[in-house]
């Protein structure tokens, strides 16, 4: 079954929205979460950032193209002045949620998909406010070549 990159997008931000405190931004994917500091609180993004063929495959019309996708999550949460050191455990908390969710094995996301996580990091905003978190998945499916 072939998957699209959008579809793979699309499943992991549905997915994402089911969790209590996640919203999606409104800004596509970047380096940066573009979002005002009214709303940035865990509004997360899915970014498309690296696809790769398998080498070993036969890319035929039939058959389509096997690929190896990383998608990432982005989402910012909020370090209060004075729980500074808490609120960074709870944002690795909702990191935790996300991997959970998204690696469950279930329809509609994992449908024509295999989805491993891959990696977190993170990194404090300069005026100290937010972290933001980024989640990285390797996803194994093929596309269309028709």
């Amino acid at each position: 079954m072939s998957v699209s990159f959008s579809t793979i997008r699309t499943r992991f931000a549905d997915k994402i929205k089911t969790l209590s405190g996640f919203t999606e931004s409104r800004n596509p994917y970047d380096d940066f979460n573009r979002n005002p500091n009214t709303v940035a609180q865990m509004r997360f993004s899915v970014g498309i950032q690296d696809i790769d063929a398998i080498p070993e495959q036969r890319e035929s019309v039939s058959v389509g193209v096997l690929c190896n996708t990383t998608v990432q999550v982005k989402f910012p949460y909020r370090l209060r002045p004075k729980d500074q050191v808490t609120d960074y455990g709870l944002a690795l908390d909702k990191a935790q949620e996300i991997i959970k969710a998204i690696t469950n094995r279930a329809a509609p996301l994992h449908t024509g998909l295999q989805i491993f996580f891959n990696s977190l990091s993170n990194e404090i905003t300069d005026s100290g406010e937010y972290i933001i978190q980024t989640l990285s998945f390797n996803v194994l499916h093929s596309i269309s070549l028709s």
